[in-house]
């Protein structure tokens, strides 16, 4: 229990209001006192009030880039996700524990809401659970299920940047399917993945930007079917590839497969997606073979670069 927990029960006088709150109390009756509790709060703010949290909380405000550049990628994302996801368009909330009881994160990465939910942090749970649904409604279908979206996400932990905005814009997209034996399932998605990644990135950037796939894989065979999808892909888009060893997401919130994609301009390599196998949806199924792999792009980090080789090709 934390220090601040212990002063706030000690000043309540109440030893087990934790416990009263989050055991005793039924999910319905919390809400009902919560949102009691939110009314009077909000009845007690001015309009100052409300202006001054604005202003100075990172969780408010507008997006860094104007309205064009967020456009500007959703015209390239749609035009590559179109012929290979379904597109989908999601809602902004998500049941309680959509990543900490789905993902190997604590409730710390999400904002919880007084109606036992929590506001979006990552799509690509969401989507894990919109392909659980698939998957369970045809068991025994061969065909991978794929969903895509792009949403403006909320992660309320603290970045080392206290400038950064708390919300930001993340292009998701997932993959899932029964497993045929020898890492088949997780070899087409990554293919696919990388696809939509790259030439997403090509269009957007043209030749500004130098690209480049990473990977980890923990396997012992050197014919592994994963590796053989990611050089096959690096390939068939023209750019570098290089393995990753030692990266601890592979043995953490990934199971056993990861990669990144690198952008290069000016001598600086940035991070521009995250991606890898996870056992999500064969949790949500209770099905060990169910074989999922997700990926992620921040937006606002695509855009930033695109500004930055516009700059350098303007100077």
């Amino acid at each position: 229990m934390s220090s601040t927990l212990e002063r706030i029960l000690a000043d309540t006088e109440v030893p087990d209001l934790l416990e009263i709150l989050s055991e005793r109390l039924s999910p319905t009756d919390l809400q009902s006192l919560m949102l009691a509790v939110y009314a009077r709060r909000s009845a007690a703010r001015s309009p100052a009030d409300v202006l001054a949290d604005y202003e100075r909380s990172r969780f408010f405000g507008a997006a860094p880039f104007a309205r064009a550049d967020y456009a500007a990628w959703e015209h390239v994302a749609d035009a590559v996700m179109a012929d290979r996801f379904e597109v989908l368009a999601l809602s902004p909330v998500a049941p309680l524990a959509s990543c900490a009881a789905v993902a190997t994160v604590g409730q710390g990465w999400s904002v919880p809401t007084v109606r036992t939910g929590e506001v979006v942090s990552d799509s690509t749970n969401i989507l894990a659970l919109e392909a659980a649904l698939r998957r369970r409604r045809r068991p025994s279908d061969r065909a991978l299920v794929h969903l895509a979206t792009t949403q403006r996400v909320v992660r309320p932990q603290a970045y080392a940047d206290p400038g950064m905005l708390a919300h930001f814009a993340l292009m998701a997209l997932v993959s899932t399917g029964r497993d045929h034996g020898s890492h088949s399932i997780e070899a087409e998605a990554v293919g696919l993945h990388l696809d939509t990644h790259l030439a997403a990135f090509s269009r957007l950037f043209g030749a500004g930007v130098r690209l480049s796939v990473g990977y980890t894989i923990v396997s012992n065979s050197h014919d592994d079917a994963r590796r053989n999808a990611v050089m096959a892909a690096a390939t068939r888009h023209g750019v570098a590839v290089a393995e990753e060893p030692g990266r601890e997401a592979a043995h953490g919130y990934y199971a056993g497969f990861c990669f990144h994609i690198w952008g290069e301009i000016g001598g600086e390599r940035y991070q521009l997606s995250d991606g890898g196998a996870v056992d999500w949806v064969g949790r949500l199924l209770s099905n060990a073979k169910e074989r999922t792999l997700i990926s992620g792009c921040g937006v606002e980090g695509a855009l930033a670069m695109r500004a930055r080789m516009q700059g350098e090709t303007a100077a």
